[in-house]
């Protein structure tokens, strides 16, 4: 069975040709949106949740953000088994598997008495949950676009900065009105509901609908999305690792994830360590996050006519240079500054990757390169999220962190640059050469992927 079928021209809701126009790819993005927002707001809001812990058990900084460390871990390790899950199964069936063990994660972490118990649910379940439920969303959203990809990773992107920036101060307040316990108990308890609600009205594909992906035009191909057949599957993810991009889009989206880390987890006990309260703490993720909202939405758009890689660089260096008024900040005012210049390039720093996916393979399923950049996002948010804490019970300072922070992003930005150019495909033709390679011996080698010496 073919990776895709063609045949026929679009005609179904297909002759538009303004970017917006209604479409039920708008309420699949509105519903990965807010799975998002959701899912990921409580591992990004988890500097609230510190010095509670540490007044509760007396645990070092070192050993609380190990847990946050270890489900960056987690989720990056699994990331690449989730994107290929998602291409296998559907993000739906996906999105449930990994909502269950969200929903069970929460509820047993607001149960914890020990450090091993913080870093098997909190770590291990919900890091899992993060990449089961996540990694599948962008790859499933690519799906439902023929043009104007931008746009909708725009809205998801900046459904991104919203979850933190709403999470933080609820969060926040509910450790002071119900404690960390309480606040576990009812975020995992609603997130559960609300997601339920998402994934009855999700679906896979446009043909689950009777629809043409968004965008399509007289003339177009019809490209009917069919779960992957496995060795066809196995053999293109073979062609993808063959190029250069795989490997460095993976690393540079760890550098960015390492340079933005460090600040998402530790400027809230940063302020806190200042004289600020932990509520007014709280609020400076809420404006970074709220700031970074607006570049998450441009960025995709800007990848897509101004040039994707110019834009992601510029991005790179904005969230480094941004990150140095941090050592002169001591007032709340100053804290509030710093949040709102670093918002922008924090917000740009991940927009790039999916149109890059798009711009390098094309409409294959890119579910195996989707995963292998979480993955590398994911380890870049566990060395992020758990260095400074080590580095502050070591010299009780913050200013080593914020110097990894600024160079972690700036190596990034220098490794953009070098990536290949994105004026050709790395692997055109690529169903023609897995449908020959698929039946070849099984023992035999696939041929070299197609392109992937002509990128550039």
């Amino acid at each position: 069975m073919p990776l895709d079928s063609t045949a026929g021209a679009a005609t179904t809701g297909s002759n538009q040709q303004g970017a917006f126009y209604w479409h039920y790819a708008w309420v699949i993005v509105s519903i990965i949106a807010v799975m998002q927002m959701v899912g990921a707001s409580v591992r990004m809001a988890f500097g609230v949740f510190i010095d509670p812990l540490t007044a509760t058990y007396d645990w070092g900084q070192g050993t609380i953000t190990f847990a946050y460390a270890l489900a960056s871990i987690v989720t990056a390790l699994t990331s690449p088994l989730a994107g290929t899950l998602g291409d296998r199964i559907g993000a739906r069936k996906a999105m449930m598997c990994g909502s269950v063990l969200f929903v069970i994660g929460m509820i047993l972490t607001g149960t914890i008495t020990t450090p091993w118990q913080l870093y098997l649910y909190f770590g291990v379940l919900l890091g899992i949950a993060q990449s089961v439920f996540l990694v599948p969303l962008i790859p499933a959203a690519m799906i439902w676009f023929r043009r104007h990809l931008g746009l909708g990773m725009g809205v998801l992107m900046a459904a991104w900065g919203v979850g933190p920036a709403l999470a933080a101060p609820i969060m926040g307040l509910l450790v002071e009105q119900t404690g960390w316990k309480g606040t576990f108990w009812i975020t995992g308890a609603v997130s559960g509901v609300i997601m339920a609600v998402l994934i009855a009205f999700f679906h896979d594909r446009p043909s689950d609908k009777g629809l043409l992906p968004y965008g399509s035009r007289p003339g177009d191909p019809v490209v009917t999305q069919k779960n992957v057949d496995k060795t066809k599957a196995q053999l293109f993810a073979r062609y993808i690792r063959e190029t250069k991009a795989y490997w460095n889009l993976s690393s540079i989206h760890f550098l960015g994830c390492a340079g933005h880390a460090i600040i998402i987890v530790y400027i809230i006990p940063i302020a806190v360590h200042s004289g600020v309260s932990l509520v007014a703490a709280a609020s400076l993720l809420t404006v970074m996050s709220a700031v970074s909202v607006s570049t998450r939405l441009l960025v995709p758009i800007l990848c897509e006519r101004a040039g994707t890689k110019t834009t992601m660089t510029i991005a790179y260096i904005l969230q480094g240079v941004t990150v140095i008024p941090l050592y002169w900040a001591n007032d709340l005012w100053q804290f509030y500054v710093f949040a709102i210049v670093f918002g922008i390039g924090y917000g740009g720093e991940s927009g790039a990757f999916p149109i890059l996916n798009r711009k390098y393979y094309g409409h294959a399923p890119v579910g195996v390169a989707h995963g292998f950049q979480m993955f590398g996002a994911g380890l870049g948010m566990a060395v992020g999220g758990w260095i400074g804490g080590v580095i502050f019970d070591m010299t009780e300072s913050y200013d080593i962190a914020i110097a990894i922070s600024i160079v972690a992003s700036l190596a990034g930005a220098v490794s953009i640059v070098f990536l290949e150019s994105t004026h050709k495909m790395l692997i055109p033709d690529w169903e023609a050469a897995v449908e020959a390679d698929a039946q070849r011996a099984p023992n035999t080698m696939p041929r070299p992927a197609p392109g992937s010496e002509t990128a550039d």
